[in-house]
């Protein structure tokens, strides 16, 4: 009936203050969290059987009302002291606005709560039960001797004081990992507050073993022997008599107790593990848009939460991956699609990125002059500021090229500037822009900074050499055009440090001579060959370890014209 009133009372509670409480937040209400501890009144009236069936001496001194007032005063006592535990929990779901943030912290202060609440229930339901025996006793004129009231009082303690709170904490958090299982379906808990990892050291996953192993085993075992060693010095056999009920009293206590405190608590770790399972299933299965509850906050809870942190990195990874995966489409768009068609001349390139993206960049531009800008790039750092360095160099170069009097000087120029304002923390741009003219076969560039391409030239090979510095290191970059005049036969080849910087197992560099020594023998190749060739020649090399982007432009000019 009691139970019944308190379900009513929030009931009507909830609609005078017009709270529209979702069927997974109305279950964790004050009368849900009494019906959960239907255990302890239940355990009381088995213990009353018990005694009742064996004939406990113990009747002999208990006035008849007091067997029949006893069990209210234990609902009214323990009743409250759960209301008294579930009162900040009741308290978020009174007001207006349910504060999921409140309402986590009332629910993890809980167990604490429930343990001081009960503990005190205990201790007084003690208190009142050896009065009322005490005081029923002078009534019926039988007197309690001192060995009998140690045994009654230890049998009291134990079972009362000591094993039913205890039930009733394990019954607490029993029922608070369903709540939080409940309200994180609907978002309403997460767990991940910094206040919760600051747990009571009773929720400790490594001290509850010992914790049921004292109330099942160490207390009940200690209370025996003291009832061995007092029942062992009297020879009044109605003493004996008596504590031997009462030993077998705390017997049937530790018994039903214990086994309700197993099962409980074995349920409820069964609860935890089983939701920590369903979330290493999502990492397994892939599902990483998946969420577990964080139903205790313990040792288990802090592993709860690393596998949601587990699951939201590697969902924002999944999404990265799909962020990088268009990036790259977008900069493969940056790059020709095909190779220019210049009479008597071959040009082809190749580009592979180390990541998804990256900084390289090479380009061949044909200019209504009849003219071919020929460009390689290679932009300091990698990921996707380089990226857009290279989307913001490509637009400027296509830019300038459409223009009828821009020269390469004009457009060197310009871009530096541009890359001066916008670059930031010290990073450049290495460049070699150069002008074919397939007309009178000069080859105009500039080098700021880059690798110098080599020049087969005459039976020689020569280095196109820096004449100024990267790109945006200077406003005012002094920049020189040379020209280079291009004979039938003559080999142009140019790479990014991708190639120079190879490694191999020894931690050594590739280096710019050994790529002299492939470009000597190497050279008769048509250009659209001399790519392969060179990844082919660093793997056999034993340059296997490529950490950075690996960018050729290559050019010859027809023997046969």
């Amino acid at each position: 009936m009691l139970l019944l009133a308190l379900a009513l009372m929030q009931r009507i509670w909830s609609n005078r203050l017009k709270i529209k409480l979702t069927p997974q937040v109305e279950a964790i209400g004050i009368a849900h969290y009494i019906l959960s501890l239907w255990v302890l009144p239940f355990m009381l009236l088995l213990i009353h059987s018990f005694i009742h069936l064996t004939d406990n001496p113990l009747m002999v001194y208990v006035s008849n009302w007091s067997l029949y007032i006893s069990p209210l005063i234990f609902l009214f006592i323990f009743t409250s002291s759960a209301y008294w535990a579930h009162r900040p929990i009741q308290t978020c779901l009174s007001d207006q606005t349910l504060d999921a943030s409140a309402l986590e912290k009332a629910m993890a202060y809980l167990p604490m709560r429930a343990l001081k609440s009960f503990g005190l229930a205990g201790f007084i339901y003690v208190i009142y039960t050896l009065s009322v025996i005490f005081i029923s006793s002078s009534f019926v004129g039988h007197s309690i001797t001192p060995r009998m009231m140690v045994a009654l009082v230890l049998s009291i303690v134990f079972g009362v004081g000591i094993l039913i709170p205890t039930l009733a904490v394990a019954l607490t958090m029993a029922w608070m990992v369903k709540a939080r299982k409940k309200l994180s379906r609907q978002q309403l808990f997460i767990g991940d507050l910094e206040h919760l990892r600051n747990y009571p050291w009773f929720m400790h996953t490594s001290n509850r073993p010992w914790l049921i192993f004292g109330v099942t085993s160490l207390l009940p075992v200690s209370v025996l022997a003291i009832f061995l060693w007092i029942m062992l010095g009297t020879n009044d056999m109605h003493e004996q008599e008596f504590i031997l009920m009462q030993a077998t009293v705390l017997f049937f206590d530790l018994i039903v107790g214990g086994t309700a405190l197993v099962w409980v608590t074995s349920r409820t770790i069964h609860r935890i593990t089983r939701e920590l399972s369903t979330g290493l299933n999502f990492l397994r299965q892939g599902k990483f848009d998946g969420h577990i509850a964080v139903m205790v906050d313990d040792d288990m809870g802090e592993l709860a939460r690393g596998i949601n942190t587990a699951l939201t990195g590697l969902k924002e990874r999944e999404s990265l991956k799909d962020s990088l995966a268009i990036a790259s489409d977008i900069q493969k768009g940056l790059m020709p699609r095909d190779e220019p068609n210049v009479p008597n001349y071959a040009i082809a390139g190749f580009q592979q990125s180390c990541h998804a993206v990256g900084g390289d960049y090479y380009d061949y531009v044909q200019r209504q002059d009849g003219t071919t800008w020929l460009i390689i790039a290679d932009v300091s750092g990698k990921g996707y500021p380089a990226a857009l360095t290279v989307a913001n160099l490509q637009a400027m170069l296509h830019a300038l090229a459409n223009g009828k009097h821009i020269s390469l000087l004009d457009a060197a120029t310009y871009i530096n500037q541009s890359l001066h304002q916008s670059l930031q923390g010290g990073r450049f741009v290495t460049l070699f822009l150069a002008q074919l003219n397939p007309t009178n076969h000069e080859l105009q560039w500039i080098n700021a900074g880059h690798i110098p391409p080599l020049l087969r030239h005459k039976g020689h090979v020569s280095r196109l050499e820096a004449s100024s510095p990267p790109l945006g290191m200077l406003d005012n970059l002094p920049l020189h055009v040379e020209t280079t005049h291009l004979m039938p036969g003559d080999t142009f080849f140019a790479c990014t440090d991708g190639i120079t910087e190879a490694r191999n197992a020894k931690s050594t560099m590739f280096g710019d001579k050994a790529v002299e020594i492939w470009f000597d023998q190497s050279h008769t190749l048509d250009p659209s060959l001399m790519p392969a060739s060179m990844l082919t020649y660093l793997t056999k090399k034993g340059f296997h370890k490529r950490d950075d982007d690996i960018t050729m432009l290559c050019l010859k000019r027809s023997i046969h014209e």
